[in-house]
């Protein structure tokens, strides 16, 4: 049995290791130390950096969460029943809930094997998960560990895209703008077009955001650069080729500069495969009212789905508090959502078993 406070100290430990994009290694120790004291018979790190633990043989059901965190580092600490910290909830939270849960199944779960993915690179290029897809790795039954507010089952993703966009201008004194050539002037206009484009305001429209920004180096110059970097979120119903058309045609009237740094496409399942069914089922027996929810971000499982499309995500936190200050996760939050991925697994093997 792994007792309350064990499980803040998991907390506590990986919370500490601050692990953005480029940095997952870091975790490799902690991770080992955990999985042993949790009884994991395999454990180790791929040619990428993702840390697997597994057991078992068999049909495969395989947890994936991901080690990497937005940039930025957090104070840690525990208040009352909750540990804040940079990846509390995206993903660190889920991601113990994940190797607890699949720890606690291990010695009643026969005929399967269990595998739980620490990745690298969620939150930039899905380095990690696009190796496993392309190794030939191999899964029947996949979970995404993410927080869905510890009762939501996500079925479904927007896609993503984004792009960089450069801007030149010959410039000019800012004494006397009407006689000279802003780039930022001539990128604002651009960034208008899109918004006007893309305005979006919830999972089934496409919206965009600037994310990074800079122009011009003097106070008394017109800017003669600028370089940003947009990001696009796409409903299912949309493709990202689509998008990308739309931003190549805006770039070429405006005389800006575009190049793709990531591009994803959405994903979306049904509810009545057999991981869903598994994960709702889990939360019923513990007394839980569980619901279906279509994420406005985008996660691994919009890559891992080309693995298996019995596929879905879960975990505990608020994702509206993910990639802000105020990260933080309830203790009991992610041994409930241990409980329901114990279940979800003993449910998929036993259907496996049939």
């Amino acid at each position: 049995m792994i007792s309350i406070n064990e499980v803040r100290d998991m907390l506590l430990q990986i919370l500490e290791v601050y692990t953005p994009s480029g940095k997952e290694w870091r975790l490799h120790e902690p991770l080992r130390e955990i999985c042993s004291r949790l009884g994991y018979e395999n454990y180790g790190v791929d040619k990428v950096g993702n840390f697997i633990a597994e057991y078992g043989s068999g049909r495969t059901i395989l947890l994936a969460g991901h080690m990497d965190t937005v940039p930025g580092r957090l104070e840690v600490k525990v208040s009352n029943d909750e540990v804040w910290g940079r990846g509390a909830v995206d993903a660190k939270g889920p991601l113990i809930s994940m190797l607890l849960g699949a720890a606690k199944a291990k010695d009643d779960v026969k005929g399967v094997k269990v595998i739980v993915a620490c990745l690298v690179d969620e939150e930039r290029e899905g380095k990690g998960a696009n190796y496993l897809v392309s190794s030939g790795f191999k899964a029947d039954h996949i979970i995404i560990g993410e927080p869905t507010g510890t009762i939501g089952v996500a079925i479904g993703y927007r896609g993503s895209l984004t792009v960089r966009v450069n801007v030149s201008a010959s410039g000019g004194h800012s004494s006397a703008p009407y006689m000279g050539e802003s780039a930022l002037d001539k990128f604002l206009a651009l960034w208008e077009e899109i918004k006007r484009n893309f305005s979006g305001r919830g999972y089934d429209e496409t919206s965009a955001c600037i994310t990074v920004l800079e122009a011009g180096d003097w106070p008394t110059k017109l800017p003669e650069f600028v370089r940003a970097i947009i990001n696009i979120r796409i409903p299912c119903n949309v493709l990202s080729k689509q998008i990308l058309s739309k931003l190549e045609e805006l770039c070429l009237e405006h005389g800006c500069e575009l190049s793709v740094l990531e591009r994803t496409e959405p994903v979306k399942v049904s509810l009545s495969s057999l991981v869903p069914r598994s994960l709702i089922r889990g939360m019923l027996k513990i007394g839980m009212k569980p619901k279906a929810v279509m994420k406005t971000g985008t996660s691994d499982m919009n890559i891992m789905h080309r693995i298996s499309q019995d596929i879905a995500a879960y975990g505990p936190g608020d994702s509206l508090l993910a990639h802000t200050t105020l990260e933080r996760v309830s203790i009991k939050d992610v041994l409930t959502a241990a409980e329901v991925y114990k279940n979800c697994i003993l449910e998929l093997a036993s259907i496996s078993q049939i």
